[in-house]
């Protein structure tokens, strides 16, 4: 005897009573529970999640606020002092911005080495505390400035920029400032150069030589001292 063929199923149909005994015996049928529990649908889940929400804001903005008032109750002057009530107090608050606003500016106190003799004396300065490139051309234009005074520089010699890299300092300096140096003895134009040498090591570490060239070009000279070689303290 042949076995039955199998009933092929649509999506829509509902099987007998001994057919559907047969396929939970097969294990191909399952029986829906009464009680089985069923997700909502999705827009009233959706409802209920920003109802939620709303609910644990409303709770924690009323908690906050309880809060506060209770803090205000306890302390009623806390945080008055940083309040501005009255117009004196404007007034007073206004002065002691403008007195700061007028504050002199900060200084640095810098020392010259001046040459004199066959030696050197030191003189005090005060700078703007600026950027260190402004500070640095402040005292060594007070340096020339100095040496000017005993006719060892020419009054038009200056130092035209400068620039640094670890301790070399690169002066590019007038053609004064050489032709000044050409006329003086060997002795004083080497005053003169360890003086200006001696002034930025002592306040602008870690510079210890001097490089120097006139209009941006290299220098050729080596009369009456040798203006092709850096310039630096003996030791360093």
């Amino acid at each position: 005897m042949k076995p039955q063929a199998r009933r092929k199923w649509k999506s829509n149909d509902e099987p007998s009573p001994r057919e559907k005994r047969e396929m939970i015996n097969h294990g191909e049928w399952m029986e829906e529970r009464e009680d089985s529990p069923r997700k909502a649908p999705f827009p009233f889940r959706l409802i209920a999640w920003a109802s939620l929400i709303v609910l644990f804001f409303a709770v924690g903005y009323g908690a906050t606020s309880m809060l506060f008032k209770w803090i205000d109750r306890e302390h009623p002057d806390a945080g008055s002092s940083n309040l501005i009530s009255t117009p004196e107090q404007a007034e007073q608050l206004s002065a002691g911005m403008k007195s700061a606003d007028e504050a002199p500016p900060a200084f640095q106190t810098l020392t010259l080495s001046i040459p004199e003799g066959t030696s050197f004396v030191t003189r005090q300065i005060r700078c703007d505390a600026n950027l260190r490139e402004d500070v640095m051309t402040q005292t060594l234009s007070a340096y020339m400035d100095a040496v000017k005074e005993s006719k060892m520089l020419d009054p038009v010699a200056n130092c035209i920029n400068i620039f640094q890299s670890g301790d070399w300092l690169y002066l590019n300096v007038n053609q004064s400032f050489l032709e000044s140096i050409k006329s003086l003895e060997q002795d004083k134009a080497s005053l003169l150069l360890v003086g200006l040498v001696r002034t930025m090591s002592l306040n602008f570490e870690p510079i210890t030589r001097v490089k120097f060239y006139v209009d941006g070009k290299e220098i050729n000279e080596k009369k009456p001292v040798d203006m092709t070689v850096p310039w630096g303290i003996r030791g360093s």
